[in-house]
């Protein structure tokens, strides 16, 4: 309901936390949460909502040779969205916490790290660590099949699991569209393989976006479309009635 161009700041709160941040804010803002929009994040996101009715969620994303920093004691935020670092923490890593790392750290959550790639038990943003090859040269090259297997296994631990996968977005900021649609037919096999995996009577997989920008190769910035809501398994149909906005997600 706000004009201008959806960022990815107040689009993933948002979408996260089921507060229309933009409203909130009058503006869309870019790239990481600020202490109002970490705030919201600490006192509603979805993390924090299961976590208070004892349910356990998990961030499956994997932090290559930072994971160990993520501790109470390194990083946390307080109760005014600011955050506390201790000098350990890396100046480089402190200008780029997104709003789902914000909520892994708001949650006390401990992120998977490079020896979890190679036990299968978690993802890299980019599923197939191609671009990781380059610094982690012992880190396996995972199939989209590979990785579906490994969601679904993860899937089995935890009450509700998180994977972001960065790639189409990061594609979307400066590749052709023939390199759009190879990343989207690598995503359509994962899907393929992950579905055939659930059990539709228990499982639900939801795939959505904070914002338009892959589907326009015209354009090396984000767009006003309208983002995918894909829903899967049970009460699916039910869930897909009830959404019309990134702020229906997570209620």
């Amino acid at each position: 309901g706000i004009p201008g161009m959806p960022m990815s700041a107040t689009g993933q709160t948002t979408l996260f936390t089921g507060t229309n941040v933009p409203a909130l804010l009058n503006e869309h803002r870019d790239s990481y949460p600020d202490n109002l929009m970490r705030k919201i994040i600490k006192e509603t996101s979805i993390f924090t909502q299961l976590r208070k009715k004892n349910l356990h969620p998990r961030f499956l994303n994997v932090f290559p040779g930072s994971s160990y920093l993520y501790t109470p004691e390194n990083i946390h935020i307080r109760s005014d969205g600011e955050f506390y670092y201790s000098p350990v923490f890396k100046n480089r890593i402190r200008r780029s916490l997104s709003a789902t790392t914000c909520m892994m750290i708001a949650n006390y959550m401990k992120p998977f790290g490079e020896n979890d790639i190679l036990n299968e038990r978690a993802l890299y943003h980019d599923f197939s660590n191609q671009s990781l090859n380059g610094d982690y040269p012992s880190l396996p090259r995972f199939s989209p099949e590979k990785a579906a297997e490994i969601i679904y296994g993860a899937s089995r631990d935890y009450d509700l699991l998180l994977y972001e996968y960065f790639q189409t977005d990061f594609f979307g900021h400066g590749f052709d569209m023939d390199d759009c649609i190879d990343l989207v037919q690598q995503l359509n096999r994962l899907v393929k393989q992950l579905i055939s995996l659930m059990d539709k009577k228990k499982d639900l997989l939801i795939i959505t976006s904070d914002h338009g920008n892959l589907e326009d190769s015209t354009t090396q910035i984000h767009t006003n479309n309208l983002v995918p809501l894909m829903t899967w398994g049970f009460k699916s149909e039910e869930l897909r009635s009830r959404i019309e906005s990134l702020a229906d997600v997570r209620p």
